[in-house]
């Protein structure tokens, strides 16, 4: 489990892709607890929680992150191949941890696990597969990207609980999203073309 120490930071980080700068000298440090990032399409809020990630490189600044990440971006990131549960297996094994609340965790999520393919879930039980992992990895930092999209009323509402859950335990947790009135009691940064605008 993450301590209170644990925390994400950019500094100073600029983002260029394609020769378009899509971050602007973005300062900004999570502590634990939730943090939510707001925007229009196109503000940048994708790219952000990348560089928070490391998936995208910095072309000024640096990233401050524990190597403790889960990153949960638009799409559901399952091998479509594999059932639900050989892919949380997967991911958890590649961390060294337990695979034995699995199954616990894909019946919380309501996902159907009789060892078909994820390729034969609907989009909705796919993006709840995938979220499971929240359960399985439970790791210092998560970043969630749009976590809310194809979830039906029932899973939004165990999806924000879990997020509720997750920066009570003293994780850091970043969630970009557009509405979602369930996250507005949490801390929220609004990003505007590239910048932090409040």
């Amino acid at each position: 489990m993450p301590s209170v120490e644990d925390r994400a930071a950019l500094r100073g980080a600029t983002v260029r892709l394609d020769d378009r700068t899509v971050l602007h000298g973005i300062d900004l440090v999570l502590a634990p607890g939730v943090t939510v990032i707001r925007g229009r399409n196109g503000a940048g809020k994708t790219t952000l929680l990348r560089a928070l990630a490391g998936l995208v490189p910095l072309a000024h600044g640096r990233r401050e992150v524990p190597s403790d990440i889960l990153y949960l971006g638009h799409r559901p990131q399952l091998h479509r191949a594999l059932s639900a549960s050989q892919n949380l297996a997967f991911f958890a094994r590649y961390r060294g941890l337990a695979t034995s609340g699995i199954g616990r965790a894909l019946l919380e999520w309501g996902v159907p696990d009789a060892g078909r393919p994820v390729d034969g879930l609907s989009a909705g039980q796919r993006r709840r597969a995938s979220l499971a992992r929240l359960d399985t990895e439970p790791c210092a930092v998560v970043l969630l990207d749009e976590p809310f999209s194809e979830l039906d009323d029932d899973a939004r509402a165990l999806l924000a609980g879990r997020i509720d859950a997750c920066g009570a335990r003293g994780q850091t947790v970043v969630v970009a999203t557009h509405g979602h009135d369930e996250l507005a009691h949490h801390r929220t940064v609004l990003l505007e073309a590239g910048t932090i605008a409040a």
